[in-house]
């Protein structure tokens, strides 16, 4: 047999089973990297799935916190509609007693505690107010002062 074959033949056997070999190892990669890229994919997959579903939750919570600050707004609104109806009485009601009470001394503190010129140990001292008197008027005409004695 090998005398029919020749150098010639033995060269291009193996000239084939270098080919077939060569052919059979390049599959192989082939089919490796096509794993490793069905692999890789799945775990990008993996990962969108994992952002939507964090997107949905933070879409989720946004939602019920703009339903709160809604809520707050509304309440906010309600107290300080609230708050100026009741200084507006407070107002009218010490102008009122101002009007009514036949002492100058009174109307001359309640403009001086309407000034920020007074305090409430000097209403107590000299316009012969009681300390509840004097604080209530300090409270009504400096809201943003904090009281002294």
């Amino acid at each position: 047999m090998t005398e029919h074959f020749g150098l010639a033949g033995w060269l291009a056997l193996v000239s084939f089973l270098m080919v077939i070999g060569l052919g059979i190892v390049t599959v192989i990669v082939y089919r490796n990297l096509l794993g490793a890229q069905t692999t890789r994919e799945r775990w990008f997959q993996s990962q969108i799935e994992r952002i939507d579903r964090e997107q949905r939750a933070l879409e989720s919570a946004l939602a019920g916190l703009g339903k709160h600050i809604d809520q707050v707004d509304s309440s906010t609104a309600e107290i300080a509609q609230q708050l100026k109806a009741q200084s507006e009485r407070i107002n009218a009601r010490i102008e009122a007693v101002a009007a009514e009470d036949d002492q100058p001394g009174f109307s001359h503190a309640l403009r001086l505690a309407a000034q920020g010129r007074v305090s409430v140990k000097e209403l107590i001292d000299d316009f012969g107010m009681s300390e509840s008197e004097a604080r209530l008027l300090m409270q009504v005409n400096q809201r943003d002062r904090p009281l002294s004695r």
